[in-house]
């Protein structure tokens, strides 16, 4: 049972069966506050219902510790005018305490004084926590004039002169970098609210908690809107044991932003790197502007390197985007005094690598004529380190098993998505790259430098050299990457081809923009000699294989789509009429490919088929490879499981329905596998064509592009094509063996789609 206490006086109806002390407050507007002060209870946690006019009120409450070691219950309710019953349980056997009174004989504002009067430091905070948090949002105070004035005195009652938040550079998109301080038991930030003459708001501003400086305080960063001309209003912080209140300051202006990372972000990475993550986050402009300040003033490079057995390291590769941070280095550790390996962050606990480290063997100089020593190279990723933000230089700590750390940091890493693949692509030696390493460590981050590339690249610039068949039968794209020495001759067959000048459309596409002066003096001059129309279109920026046809295709205004290397030379003339007469809708015919033949006259393609490595892993194989043109099997048109990309021809609508070459693949490889994967699944064969003969000057120009490595790029291309299609592939590949027929592509794990017929028609092409 409750204890007897005297009835507060107030403006109530007499209560029924005091027990305890009442009082009533006005917030705002109709809300009220109601707190019932009563004696400890042996029988549970005591509790307060409220009902007007037979009706429930909707009501939220706190309990309140007082001083001496007694209870308060703090109700916030919405008043409808009537008389109130108040119903106190404290689940005792005997009756429950009631008290009735009208809140309309409760005059002028709530008293801050006298609501805080007596109550425990907690209770203090758990009250403002409430009036600041759920209550407001609640019955709907944000905006209520008397009691935005009620929560105001009642905060400076709490924290008479609070604090003003000192601003510390101007960011980008009118935000200001703040920073003040928090008391050391404050605990993790969770809400940001801003009271001032609009209101009281909730704000989605970041925070930042330094580590606790000698003072006892901790370090706080946030970053807000820049304030208005007059300033004014108080932010409240709330975390998950304290509260902080801070007074806001006028616009009076804050430091450059170049001038504070200069000064007291030189030496603080942590802090350095979460402004990073804030300006990347707050725009395009923000993010550049990140990238600027880290080279414009870099920290200092640190490793470890030493002669005798004692633990080195370096970190010399920290790649980051938006599927994480990919870092790589070599440590010697002969010894295993190796405990873990720290990855540290802009804000919160760093990372443990320790476990997703990717071992591999190297050598490292010793600087005495050549010898080296034995190390092991590392790779690892942290997945979604910083949000994507392009933090340039992260720092990492090597703890050893006898306490002491070793600081690694590299020197400024690439920010922009093509140099940081083709740093992915180098991060582990191809011959010991494994699927797991792939898949872990590298694929991430390649896909989202890949996503990039995409969403980011511009359309291509076009130029035209002369005019061309106003409705052309087909449209042949060559894209072109650094070498050209195949154009010549390329041009000349093309020219000397009389059904090609009148039915074909030529579109070259420049994957390397920076020769885009030099390839378009050079196709003026091929124009002027031979009188082949034809397209340049240069691309903004490389993008690959995949993105140069795929841009090209987009151009295209014939039915048909003939995507042909820049180094495939036509030996006869007619050679597209041909190719694409194979082209049969009514036969379900998807895709025609012809033989291809080295300049030796041995063979290089006859149709695609895939092989499992040792590994598991499907890669692409031509029938009969390097067996002479005229070898029996090669010679009999067939369907295939598929047909490389150096020429291949299809209808242009069935390849805009399946989307074109996907580029996810990783500059070029197996984009053509998976082409005809996506054409066999739409319910098409596909056609090996050997009347058709082209000479192909396999990878002779890739080969020559000292930035393709062609190793870990075709491990990763093989890998995706396996992870994608391989119980497809396997299936496929089984048809092939155990029967003449062609047959279709179907996933065994989904029933068979009977006769999927796509959006697109095409006919028959023949020679004029």
């Amino acid at each position: 049972m409750f204890s007897p206490a005297p009835v507060a006086a107030m403006a109530a109806a007499p209560v029924q069966q005091p027990s305890a002390q009442l009082e009533l407050h006005r917030l705002g507007g109709s809300v009220f506050l109601l707190c019932w002060t009563l004696e400890a209870s042996p029988f549970g946690k005591p509790s307060i219902a409220l009902t007007s006019g037979g009706r429930r009120l909707a009501a939220a409450s706190v309990s309140l510790g007082l001083r001496d070691g007694r209870e308060r219950l703090a109700v916030a309710f919405r008043s409808s005018g009537d008389l109130i019953t108040a119903t106190l349980s404290d689940h005792a056997p005997q009756s429950d305490v009631t008290a009735s009174f009208d809140p309309a004989l409760v005059h002028g504002a709530a008293d801050p004084a006298d609501i805080l009067r007596d109550l425990a430091p907690r209770a203090r905070l758990a009250l403002a926590n409430a009036l600041v948090g759920s209550w407001p949002s609640l019955f709907g105070l944000g905006m209520v004039p008397s009691y935005l004035s009620f929560l105001r005195q009642f905060l400076l009652a709490l924290f008479p002169k609070p604090v003003a938040m000192q601003p510390a550079a101007a960011l980008v998109e009118g935000r200001w970098l703040f920073e003040t301080f928090a008391p050391v038991d404050f605990g993790a930030p969770r809400t940001v609210t801003r009271l001032d003459a609009g209101g009281l708001s909730r704000t989605t501003a970041p925070v930042r908690l330094g580590s606790t400086d000698r003072s006892g305080k901790r370090e706080l960063h946030l970053v807000l809107d820049a304030p208005p001309p007059r300033g004014g209003g108080l932010l409240i912080l709330q975390g998950e044991r304290g509260l902080v209140v801070r007074s806001l300051p006028g616009q009076a202006g804050a430091p450059s932003l170049g001038r504070w990372w200069a000064g007291k972000a030189a030496s603080r990475d942590g802090l350095r790197n979460w402004v990073v993550e804030q300006l990347a986050g707050l725009s395009e402009q923000g993010r550049l502007l990140a990238i600027e300040m880290q080279r414009r003033v870099p920290l200092a490079v640190q490793h470890v390197r030493r002669k005798d057995d004692l633990p080195a390291a370096e970190l010399d590769m920290a790649l980051c985007n938006g599927a994480g941070l990919l870092i790589g280095g070599w440590l010697r550790d002969p010894d295993e005094l190796l405990e873990e390996v720290l990855l540290h962050r802009g804000a919160g606990e760093p990372v443990p690598m320790l476990d997703r480290l990717q071992r591999f063997p190297v050598r490292l100089p010793t600087g005495e004529e050549g010898e080296t020593r034995a190390a092991t190279g590392f790779a690892a990723l942290a997945p979604d380190y910083a949000g994507g933000a392009p933090v340039l230089q992260p720092r990492c700590e090597i703890r050893l098993k006898s306490g002491t750390t070793l600081t690694l940091r590299p020197p400024v890493q690439p920010a922009d998505a093509a140099t940081i693949r083709a740093r992915a692509l180098a991060a582990i030696p191809p011959q010991y790259l494994t699927a797991d390493m792939l898949e872990t460590t590298l694929a991430p981050l390649l896909a989202a430098c890949q996503e990039e590339l995409r969403e980011n690249r511009a359309e291509p610039t076009v130029k035209e050299y002369g005019r061309g068949p106003a409705r052309p039968k087909v449209s042949v794209v060559i894209p072109l990457y650094r070498v050209y020495d195949f154009l010549r001759v390329q041009v000349s067959a093309f020219a000397g081809d009389p059904w090609f000048v009148e039915n074909a459309e030529l579109i070259y596409v420049l994957d390397s923009p920076e020769h885009e002066a030099e390839v378009a003096h050079l196709l003026g001059g091929l124009y002027l000699a031979y009188g082949l129309p034809m397209h340049l279109a240069a691309m903004r920026r490389n993008g690959g294989f995949s993105a140069a046809c795929n841009a090209g295709a987009r151009l295209a205004r014939g039915q048909v789509l003939a995507m042909v290397n820049s180094d495939v030379i036509p030996a006869t003339n007619g050679w597209l009429a041909a190719l694409i007469a194979r082209l049969d809708r009514r036969g379900r015919v998807g895709a025609v490919g012809p033989k291809l033949i080295y300049d030796d006259g041995s063979l290089q393609h006859a149709g695609l088929l895939f092989k499992r490595d040792s590994k598991g892993i499907w890669l692409n194989h031509h029938y009969f490879k390097g067996m002479p043109a005229s070898y029996g099997p090669a010679n009999v048109e067939r369907p295939v499981p598929g047909v490389t990309g150096a020429c291949i021809a299809m209808p242009r609508a069935l390849y805009d329905d399946l989307g074109g070459f996907d580029e996810s693949y990783v500059i070029g490889d197996y984009e053509d596998s998976d082409l005809c994967l996506k054409i066999r699944k739409a319910g098409f064969g596909i056609v090996y064509a050997p009347s058709v003969s082209l000479y192909h000057l396999e990878r002779q120009s890739i080969s020559r592009s000292t930035d393709y490595t062609r190793g870990a790029a075709s491990q990763h291309n093989a890998w995706l094509q396996t992870k994608r299609w391989d119980a497809q592939i396997d299936a496929l590949m089984l048809a092939f063996e155990t029967s003449a027929a062609d047959p279709a592509l179907v996933d065994p794990a989904q029933p068979e789609v009977a006769n999927p017929v796509p959006r697109f028609n095409f006919g028959r092409a023949t020679a004029a």
